[in-house]
């Protein structure tokens, strides 16, 4: 199966990108990655003077038994497509689908294909960045705007039940649209591990992944304490709150030591 959005069909058509063997063969720009039976880019196609940018997933490792037995619908790239459609249809912002496939014939077995979130910066980046810069009374303001929208992004997921599985603030997109602190757009990036679950050891791995990616400069234990109160509706954590952030603490400190090899301290 192969599904190109109706809004880019005439854009692809003008670059020859009509079937899965051409989306497939498609040569990335830069920002490229090839690990575990994957890659990402950034592809850009020039047509008539304009250039669509793309991000593009390429599954090269897929499990026999899904190329044998799966539905096209199972397979990641549209699996993600459907993913985005629901996050969106949540009130979340997501990339824009460009087109997805699959194919269990083929050597690449799945396909996804997003526009690139043009003039956004992920949030590990802003805020030490751009936010940081920033004068007060603005930075305070901006600040405290984007963490009831991190809330807000957390709350319309968790509220469904629905985890993202790599909550981080790197797959957070910032666009500053004006001086004004509540003027900017927050998108959401990666949601292929998507996961509908009554377990609430999912909402702890989300929490914890988020907190473990705020330990970056410009963010402060009143940030982390004003998500999570918001997070929750409290104006004073109660005991059911205080066991809930241990178990984030935790998680957060089991990401610290995979990834660093050593306890962070958080969970002393």
């Amino acid at each position: 199966m192969f599904w190109i959005n109706p809004q880019y069909r005439p854009q692809l058509a003008q670059a020859t990108v009509e079937s899965y063997e051409d989306a497939a063969n498609l040569r990335p720009s830069d920002d490229y990655v090839e690990k575990q039976g994957r890659s990402t880019g950034r592809y850009r196609i020039d047509v008539g003077g304009q250039t669509l940018s793309i991000y593009v997933k390429k599954h090269f490792r897929l499990p026999w038994w899904r190329r044998m037995f799966g539905s096209a619908l199972s397979f990641p790239g549209p699996q993600e497509q459907a993913f985005l459609e629901k996050a969106a249809s949540l009130g979340i912002r997501v990339p824009e689908t460009v087109f997805a496939g699959a194919d269990p014939a083929h050597p690449c077995g799945s396909i996804l294909a997003t526009r690139e979130l043009e003039g956004y910066m992920p949030l590990h980046i802003y805020i030490p960045g751009p936010l940081a810069r920033m004068p007060e009374p603005r930075r305070r303001l901006r600040k405290r705007a984007l963490i009831a929208r991190m809330v807000d992004m957390a709350r319309r997921l968790h509220g469904e039940k629905l985890y993202h599985r790599d909550f981080y603030v790197c797959h957070m997109f910032l666009r500053d649209d004006s001086d004004r602190a509540e003027d900017f757009d927050l998108a959401l990036i990666d949601l292929g591990r998507l996961l509908h679950s009554r377990l609430s050891r999912w909402q702890v791995k989300d929490l914890g992944a988020l907190l473990f990616s705020t330990y970056i400069p410009g963010v402060t234990q009143t940030d982390r304490m004003r998500f999570f109160k918001q997070y929750l509706g409290l104006k004073k954590l109660t005991p059911e709150a205080k066991r809930l952030a241990r178990r984030i603490i935790w998680k957060a400190d089991r990401y610290h030591r995979h990834n660093f090899g050593r306890p962070s301290g958080l969970a002393a």
